[in-house]
């Protein structure tokens, strides 16, 4: 399917990482960008809220000197990961951050927001939203956002049930905007199998905890190997 041009032009393989809570920080995001795949972080992981400024200052600002660098592998794009649900007291502040820093990713997760989506688009940015079901798919692209992260059966520390063939299957018969597919994927077959069914990128997470740049402890990296 058609995917906008900051995923269609700069990605060197069809790969979102998923935001981590707690793993994900700059080191894995830098690392993963700078491979041609979209690094992401969940905004909470940066506390307090002055983490998040020096954050996104260093993600931006080493990409920018990688891409002058080596303008044949430009570096990929970013995602920061909001929590829009109401409890989220600090959901206002991250997004004028990320404003400020122009992200040209956003990923929204636990509720769709008009408001934040209208916000992301207003500097030019992007919008996922992570969905179980098509029910929750509808509401988030009737509210704004532009690409859907079905949460299928088998991805780590979510809700989503569903087998993928029929997830995907069915947000297929509506939905023609960009699609990535989250649940079990780690290897290259599973990213082909996951385009075959009708997704443009996979979403991988847990492969990711076992990298140098992650901020797990060893035994967790061990443990995923």
């Amino acid at each position: 399917m058609a995917l906008p041009p900051v995923l269609r032009d700069r990605l060197r393989l069809p790969i979102i990482a998923s935001p981590l809570f707690i793993v994900s920080g700059p080191d894995l995001v830098i690392a993963q960008c700078k491979a041609g795949i979209v690094g992401s972080f969940p905004s909470l992981n940066a506390r307090p809220i002055s983490q998040l400024d020096e954050w996104l200052a260093r993600i931006t600002e080493e990409l920018s000197d990688w891409d002058r660098a080596h303008p044949e592998t430009p570096s990929a794009p970013f995602a920061v990961n909001q929590i829009v649900h109401k409890t989220n007291n600090r959901l206002e502040a991250d997004v004028e951050l990320c404003a400020k820093y122009k992200a040209p990713l956003v990923i929204t997760s636990l509720g769709a927001r008009t408001d934040v989506n209208d916000a992301v688009h207003a500097w030019g940015g992007i919008v996922l939203h992570d969905v179980i079901n098509s029910a929750f798919a509808r509401k988030a692209v009737e509210k704004g956002a532009d690409g859907l992260i079905p949460v299928a059966a088998g991805a780590g520390g979510h809700a989503g049930r569903l087998s993928p063939f029929a997830l995907i299957q069915e947000l297929r018969e509506w939905f023609e905007g960009p699609i990535a597919l989250s649940g079990a994927i780690a290897h290259g077959a599973a990213v082909l199998a996951a385009q075959a069914m009708g997704a443009d990128l996979a979403y991988i997470g847990s492969a990711f905890i076992a990298t140098k740049e992650a901020n797990a402890a060893q035994g967790y990296k061990d443990m995923i190997v």
